[in-house]
């Protein structure tokens, strides 16, 4: 990591689900499992990446379910029983253990922004030992997967965050959009949620977006 990007920044504010975490795999899984009441349907990875978006209630609807045979609410919490009984499966990223360990190394301080259930994040951070490595880790209090720009904003002011000096990893257009809002630089990281092509379309190339995680290294 001697010529790193990441080494141009004094925080790393980092997403989670797809970026750290190798879930999506699991979400296709259950995303299967959910659509037999609904169509003859079925996503593999490639579909999954051209539809997957916030907010969940859209991109559940563009896949065919169908919430007069099952609320949302009821779709979300079969989504997540399966979820949290299954995601102590899920592997972290290929390069994420090194990169988190390089960059603590260096006294760069990073933080989770996560649309996640923050306690739930908190708990599988612990389950890979890597619960030390950030300074905080800002979630919801719900698994509805709701937009974590309030969240962000919290994060930067409650830690006294230099925006300027701040960069924002994720792995979605919803990243994207926090980051803009939160006035930080981003990084994308296409071999999660959402496919390169979405991520450059919606993002006008107008930042870098490398294939996995330890393009970022080299």
């Amino acid at each position: 990591m001697k010529n790193s990007i990441l080494y141009h920044y004094e925080n790393i504010i980092w997403d989670w689900n797809g970026t750290l975490l190798n879930d999506s795999w699991l979400c296709i899984e259950i995303v299967n499992k959910l659509l037999l009441n609904h169509n003859n349907r079925r996503l593999d990875i490639d579909s999954y990446r051209e539809v997957f978006g916030f907010p969940i209630s859209d991109y559940y609807k563009k896949i065919g379910i169908d919430f007069e045979k099952e609320s949302f609410e009821v779709l979300t919490s079969k989504f997540m029983s399966d979820y949290l009984t299954n995601v102590h499966k899920c592997k972290l990223q290929n390069g994420a253990m090194s990169i988190l360990n390089e960059l603590n190394n260096k006294n760069i301080k990073q933080f989770i922004l996560t649309a996640a259930h923050k306690e739930s994040v908190i708990s599988l951070l612990k389950h890979y030992v890597i619960e030390e490595v950030f300074e905080q880790v800002e979630g919801l209090d719900n698994h509805k997967a709701e937009s974590k720009i309030d969240k962000g904003i919290s994060l930067i002011q409650n830690n006294s965050i230099d925006i300027d000096k701040t960069v924002l990893i994720g792995d979605t257009i919803h990243d994207f959009e926090v980051a803009n809002q939160l006035g930080v630089n981003c990084i994308l990281i296409a071999n999660g949620h959402q496919s390169k092509f979405r991520l450059k379309e919606k993002t006008n190339n107008g930042i870098q977006i490398f294939g996995n995680l330890f393009d970022l290294i080299k």
